[in-house]
């Protein structure tokens, strides 16, 4: 995995305005977002290894494209489950306050 830099354009959002910056991005911290979003090193390496014509960069967004998709579905599911606990909180404090 090389270490060069990588340009990319980043969105800042403030309340209803978006700021659009430069920055740089290493080899190494992209590795480490999707090594945290849940890809193995197997996963990593050959994302770093696909080649980057056109064809290879759109397999390498489909792949962070669904990397993507598996992480917001599991933060819906663990809000469903916060949603529930909330629930179940409510009824017991209005259940005590009944009885």
């Amino acid at each position: 995995m090389s270490t060069g830099h990588k340009t990319c354009t980043h969105f800042v959002l403030w309340g209803d305005r978006m700021k659009v910056t430069n920055t740089n991005i290493t080899d190494n911290e992209i590795a480490e977002v999707l090594s945290q979003a849940g890809l193995t090193d197997k996963q990593i390496k050959a994302f770093f290894s696909e080649c980057c014509g056109k064809d290879c960069c759109a397999e390498k967004v489909r792949v962070l494209r669904s990397t993507r998709r598996s992480l917001l579905d599991s933060i819906h599911k663990e809000q469903a489950l916060l949603d529930k606990l909330d629930y179940v909180i409510w009824c017991t404090e209005h259940k005590e306050s009944e009885g």
